[in-house]
């Protein structure tokens, strides 16, 4: 079973290796799944790097990946709440990276069949993301005006339209390259950070801001964004000694989120949903290795997915 891994931590050249592994045996809790598509993450590249060493340690050669698609071809025991041949999306861990996976049925739901493998690969760490931060960090707090930051990545794309689709007046900001598509997904106001200066533009106009940026200077225009008392979610950094008085919420998982309510909950919602994908790359040890440079450069908008052919 052919896996991709970092063997230590450093470039992407030099750290990420094919290797040959032997499968798992499975339990009654999990199964097994052969891996037709999985995504590349920011939080791969982080680990990678070794920025992630004071919060997880891993063991080496370690597998990278948490989303993946694919076709189940082993269950244990008569009581599955899946059959041998089913397509499936799945949220792991870890070693995605890979030809196949054993990974918990809790873990795990049914794809539809309308949902390509590339939109389901590169949907599932953005979408738990998005969706637990409507669905349970704020909740019944959402006010009538959110501006996201970062607007055209996958998170903050599928942030847009969930709050769209609960009738949220969204302002939004990214780069001015990304200005069409973050309005086609329904925005009601763009501001492009490489041209304006978005705190002004928005001043005061936010009941919530979400930074889902990489990180960068926006979260002071997104404190002056905000109303006073207002909530200010990051998915990176929180601005260190904000001016403004409001409720600061550093976003991260919690255990406490269902990955299958959530990964449902898209099942239901996919036909309504748009995601990007920016490059879709054959199941090789140089794809993964472009894909982990391409991203970490902040290419164009969009996931990127290493796809398994349909001879391979």
């Amino acid at each position: 079973m052919k896996r991709f891994a970092m063997k230590d931590y450093g470039d992407a050249e030099d750290v990420l290796v094919a290797l040959e592994a032997q499968p798992r045996a499975i339990d009654e809790s999990h199964i097994r799944v052969e891996i037709k598509a999985f995504a590349i993450n920011p939080y791969d590249i982080a680990l990678r790097q070794g920025k992630m060493q004071a919060f997880r340690k891993l063991n080496f050669p370690y597998v990278l990946g948490n989303d993946a698609v694919g076709i189940v071809t082993e269950i244990e025991g008569h009581d599955s709440p899946f059959a041998i041949g089913e397509q499936v999306l799945l949220h792991a861990v870890g070693g995605t990276y890979g030809e196949e996976i054993v990974v918990p049925t809790k873990k795990v739901v049914k794809k539809p069949e309308s949902m390509s493998w590339e939109f389901a690969a590169g949907v599932v760490t953005p979408w738990l993301t998005a969706y637990n931060i409507v669905t349970h960090v704020l909740a019944d707090q959402i006010g009538n005006t959110v501006l996201i930051e970062g607007a055209s990545g996958a998170v903050g794309s599928l942030l847009v339209q969930l709050l769209k689709q609960k009738g949220k007046t969204v302002l939004a900001s990214a780069s001015s390259r990304n200005k069409d598509f973050v309005l086609h997904l329904g925005a009601d106001e763009f501001a492009a950070y490489d041209q304006e200066d978005v705190g002004k533009v928005f001043a005061d106009r936010a009941d919530i801001v979400i930074d889902a940026t990489r990180g960068g200077q926006e979260n002071q225009s997104g404190i002056q964004a905000m109303k006073i008392g207002g909530i200010f979610i990051a998915l990176n950094e929180l601005p260190k000694e904000p001016e403004k008085a409001g409720d600061y919420v550093a976003y991260s998982p919690s255990k406490e989120y269902s990955d299958q309510e959530a990964l449902i909950a898209l099942t239901k919602k996919a036909a309504h949903i748009q995601l990007e994908i920016a490059e879709v790359l054959p199941f090789q040890l140089s794809s993964v290795i472009k894909g982990h440079e391409d991203l970490a450069k902040h290419h164009a908008a969009g996931k990127i997915i290493i796809k398994k052919g349909d001879n391979e």
